[in-house]
């Protein structure tokens, strides 16, 4: 017998029982395969791309993908606010990823793979807390250049039948990945940026201006903030502000928020009034404050007696004075011990064409007219309001009528809309209103059309 030839034939049994034994596995390109397949997954989960993410994924993927596309796709609508839609795009452009090759785990056998990946995406904690970012774009630009974090998911895959690897464990990923899109974001600029001067506006001065504001003989002193209505996204920012008047250096009345210091003789002992029931001669300091006790503004007028004047009363202009006299004017009836008037702010005369307080001057034509007014007390029910019309000013040519309202919800709270309208056009002249709460007048207004 050859023996050589026996001992080929041996090797060649051998090798053939080795490669039965391994054969399948060694050809096993199923790791490559995976990871090629984790390579498209990851691209397209930093791109928040769930389009593409719906084409890599199994069938079941479609139970998910709606409510998904509408949470990755970031703009101002149902979902999102328009500042929470800029902030949440600008954190998911920082997502990037990488790929853990040694982790990969793959046979066709099985059916099933695997791969662990590492995403890098902003930690925008510190970002939300940082006061001097006050708007939504400030913070996509700071998001951009923020400290980051690593979150590390294992993308799982199932092996169809025509050899493709699709994603499998896409909703623990995506609760994990993207959990971001549960914020919500919002900016409030501080008043103090948002006010443009550092003087009060001084209301119905009988002497000078804004810069040397003079009341002779007055029941009332009103000094109010002035500030640019664009700035304030959110009027609750009033909230928490309050100012105090002084007298001669002494605090004799303080409120909170308000940016309307209206100081009327209701709002202070009669003890300090004069014999005859005016503000005391004598200069008066109003200082807004903001929720941390720094100065807002703090202004000065001053407060003159005249003996031999009389005062004006606004429901019954006498004296040669008419309602003309009184266009812009909101006489408070009440004061601080009475439940409206606590419960309330300021009541100025709003047109809705422009969507600004226009100081009780409305242009011809117009065909609405509406004094409006804070509620800051839930708790307060309807008013009942009176419109009153005179041509001249000299006198009460007609009752308009008697109405009432409840609130209406804006952006920055709770308003009663005292309303009067005529679709045809109001006549040129002078409106009064007369608001009532319970039965008690609280306010008395007059504006003018034309």
């Amino acid at each position: 017998m050859n023996n050589h030839f026996k001992k080929t034939v041996s090797v060649a049994v051998a090798s053939a029982i080795v490669f039965s034994m391994t054969g399948c596995s060694f050809l096993d390109k199923s790791k490559d395969e995976v990871l090629d397949a984790a390579e498209s997954y990851a691209k397209e989960l930093a791109a928040c791309n769930i389009g593409k993410l719906a084409k890599l994924s199994n069938d079941d993927f479609e139970d998910v993908q709606e409510e998904w596309e509408n949470k990755l796709t970031f703009s101002e609508g149902e979902l999102y606010s328009a500042d929470t839609a800029t902030c949440l795009s600008a954190i998911a452009d920082t997502i990037s990823y990488e790929i853990d090759e040694d982790s990969a785990e793959a046979t066709k056998k099985s059916g099933e793979g695997s791969v662990d990946v590492t995403f890098t995406i902003a930690d925008y904690s510190d970002l939300v807390d940082d006061e001097s970012i006050t708007d939504a774009a400030a913070f996509a630009d700071a998001v951009a250049d923020a400290d980051t974090k690593e979150i590390s998911v294992s993308i799982e895959f199932e092996r169809t039948d025509d050899g493709d690897w699709l994603g499998s464990n896409y909703e623990k990923i995506f609760d994990n990945l993207y959990s971001f899109t549960d914020e919500e974001f919002s900016f409030t600029v501080p008043l103090s940026a948002a006010l443009t001067s550092d003087q009060l506006h001084w209301w119905y001065l009988d002497e000078g201006d804004d810069s040397n504001p003079v009341y002779t003989n007055t029941y009332s002193i009103d000094g109010s903030l002035q500030y640019d209505s664009a700035l304030i996204n959110d009027y609750s920012v009033f909230d928490s502000i309050y100012y105090e008047v002084e007298f001669n250096g002494s605090v004799i009345f303080t409120e909170s928020g308000n940016y309307d210091a209206y100081v009327t003789d209701y709002d202070v002992d009669d003890s300090f009034l004069d014999d005859s029931g005016y503000f005391p001669a004598g200069t008066y300091t109003i200082t807004f404050y903001d929720e941390n006790g720094d100065v807002l503004v703090s202004d000065t007028c001053t407060v003159e007696l005249d003996v031999t004047s009389t005062a004006p009363d606004t429901t019954t202009p006498a004296g040669g004075e008419t309602f003309a006299d009184y266009v812009g004017v909101t006489e408070w009836q009440t004061g601080s011990s009475d439940p409206f008037y606590a419960g309330t702010g300021g009541a100025v005369w709003y047109d809705a064409t422009t969507g600004e307080n226009c100081y009780g001057i409305y242009a011809s034509g117009t065909t609405y007219i509406e004094l409006t007014i804070a509620q800051n007390d839930a708790s307060l029910g309807e008013v009942s309001y009176q419109y009153y019309y005179s041509a001249t000013g000299a006198d009460l040519d007609s009752d308009l009528g008697t109405f009432s309202c409840g609130t209406t919800s804006y952006t920055g709270g709770e308003y009663y809309d005292c309303g009067y309208t005529d679709d045809a056009g109001l006549a040129d002249g002078y409106y009064i209103i007369i608001v009532s709460y319970g039965g008690t007048q609280e306010v008395i207004a007059v504006c003018q059309v034309g």
